[in-house]
């Protein structure tokens, strides 16, 4: 599926519903981490209803065992294309077997749309059953990076992370895998990230409480640049992999990965959204080609 203006085109996949380009009719350049047999092969995910991994791969509901891959059902499902002229719309529903690993029914929408220079990412929760739909949710876009691929790394070295101001910022520890929360610590004081490969084998994901950050800007080393304005994202994750991926993602998140020694009971676990039965919930957030 595809939509375009005179200055941006992107395409979006009914597999999970995310981006597989942005791209750049100006400067004549994809914006999107397109992958290689090297390093990641995800570009985007639609995260729901569980961000990132469960601790043993599984939570209780009602004393029963429910299991889940990493990031929930969303990138796993092929869904509806329910667009129109004016934007890309792909549309999921819970079914028989989203039933046996997450018990509950939905319906969970991802839109597109365009305005000049800028792309307005929309989602939809839809509580369709007769309880409490409790969930997680959040975006995962892979932005290209402009570096030099030596013999041990791709050198991403020269792009930046710049925030609106000078921040206090907050990262969210996680324990020795990398996988699962610890706490929240004091981290650095600053309005800007250098990004390169050895900040993310120090620390796998960078997450920061999100509560004083409203956009982020991508600074790129050939002088290009995207802003991402995550509208009251509770966190906001970066990452990229340790070695060859020429690619950050850049994760407005609605939640957090499980806690190290985690509460099992999905109705008690912290940061779930909890959506009462026929109740809608909505979030959007936004990426400007500067």
């Amino acid at each position: 599926m595809k939509l375009e203006n005179d200055l941006i085109r992107i395409d979006v996949t009914t597999c999970g519903g995310s981006l597989t380009s942005i791209y750049d009719k100006k400067r004549n350049v994809e914006l999107l981490y397109q992958p290689h047999e090297d390093s990641w092969q995800g570009q985007d995910i639609f995260i729901f209803p569980f961000i990132a991994r469960l601790k043993n791969g599984y939570y209780l509901h009602d004393n029963k065992r429910y299991d889940l891959k990493n990031h929930g059902l969303i990138r796993y499902m092929v869904g509806e294309d329910t667009s129109s002229d004016n934007n890309i719309k792909v549309t999921f529903k819970s079914d028989f077997k989203t039933l046996i690993r997450y018990p509950f029914e939905f319906e969970a929408s991802i839109n597109y749309s365009l305005n000049n220079n800028e792309i307005t990412i929309s989602y939809e929760i839809i509580n369709i059953g007769e309880k409490t739909l409790p969930f997680e949710l959040g975006a995962h876009p892979a932005f290209k990076l402009p570096g030099i691929k030596r013999s041990d790394e791709f050198d991403i070295s020269g792009n930046y992370i710049k925030f609106d101001g000078v921040k206090k910022l907050r990262l969210v520890e996680e324990e020795e895998t990398a996988s699962f929360v610890l706490d929240e610590i004091d981290y650095l004081e600053t309005d800007v990230i250098a990004l390169n490969k050895k900040l993310f084998n120090d620390i796998n994901t960078i997450i920061l409480n999100a509560k004083d950050i409203k956009e982020v800007e991508l600074a790129k080393r050939d002088g290009s640049s995207l802003t991402i304005d995550i509208n009251n994202a509770t966190y906001l994750a970066l990452w990229s992999d340790k070695k060859w991926g020429d690619y950050v993602c850049i994760e407005p998140w609605l939640g957090l990965p499980d806690y190290n020694e985690p509460e099992r009971e999905i109705y008690k676990k912290p940061h779930m959204i909890l959506l009462p039965k026929h109740e809608r919930f909505t979030y959007s957030y936004k990426i400007k080609i500067n």
